[in-house]
């Protein structure tokens, strides 16, 4: 149902903590829980998220970086829980930004964009990289996922001190799509996920970051954090980048790039 991308990602989606149960409504995340997620830094201040897909490769949204756009406008923090020490420290520079070339920054359609860094990133266990789903790989609807970042705890507020995450559940285009949700705006190119009762969902800070799901003992990244109405509102779940549908476009830049 999955591959993992061994040759570029020889050990892929392990984490090395338990599992528990832009984030509102999680909980703090623990060391090495989710050793992809990266902090994305423009102006010394947290912006966006990210995962790390190889030791020289972040995915995140293309809206982050629509306005900041140059490389040297960006820091890539990796291995850190906390805001404060990436104050403290150095961070890896970004050598090249490269985004959907059909990213719509009015529906989102497309949100998705690659950073290449500098220097690539040394591997730990509380730095390491995410699986890229296969192609085609069936996501069905109702199935878990979890989402981290260091996103805003309720909608307009601050951007959290610590890593959040939250679990989520997975919704059909369909029942996205729905009048009372979000009426026809979901695309092909989007996940829906969140729960439709509201309390659980990404936030601003959150963009760009993670959304993983668990096959065996590996993860798996199937969404980049892009858009949604407020922050864990009834009947507005939140909208990921979805990766697999990007999986072309993904190997495309990585191979000549």
């Amino acid at each position: 149902m999955f591959l993992c991308v061994i040759v570029l990602l020889p050990d892929c989606g392990v984490s090395v903590a338990p599992t528990r149960s832009r984030i509102v409504g999680g909980d703090i995340a623990v060391s090495g829980a989710w050793p992809w997620q990266v902090s994305l830094h423009s102006n010394y201040q947290h912006q966006c998220g990210g995962s790390i897909i190889s030791p020289e490769w972040i995915i995140t949204a293309a809206h982050c970086v629509e306005t900041l756009s140059q490389p040297s406008q960006w820091t890539v923090y990796a291995g850190y829980l906390i805001q404060i020490q990436m104050a403290y420290a150095t961070g890896n520079s970004v050598r090249r930004i490269i985004s959907h070339e059909k990213y719509d920054k009015q529906t989102k359609d497309n949100d998705i964009a690659l950073m290449k860094l500098n220097t690539p990133l040394t591997m730990s266990d509380n730095v390491r990289a995410v699986c890229l789903p296969n192609f085609g790989v069936n996501l069905t609807p109702q199935r878990e996922a979890w989402i981290s970042g260091w996103g805003s705890i309720r909608s307009g507020g601050l951007v959290s001190e610590n890593l959040r995450q939250a679990r989520i559940t997975m919704y059909s285009r369909h029942t996205c799509n729905a009048q009372l949700v979000y009426n026809g705006r979901v695309t092909t190119s989007m996940i829906c996920a969140g729960t439709l009762a509201g309390g659980v969902d990404s936030c601003q800070g959150d963009s760009g970051g993670p959304m993983v799901t668990k096959e065996g003992s590996l993860w798996w990244l199937v969404g980049d954090t892009s858009w949604g109405i407020g922050c864990a509102l009834k009947n507005k779940p939140g909208i990921y980048g979805n990766v697999s549908h990007f999986l072309p476009w993904i190997y495309e830049q990585l191979q000549k790039n």
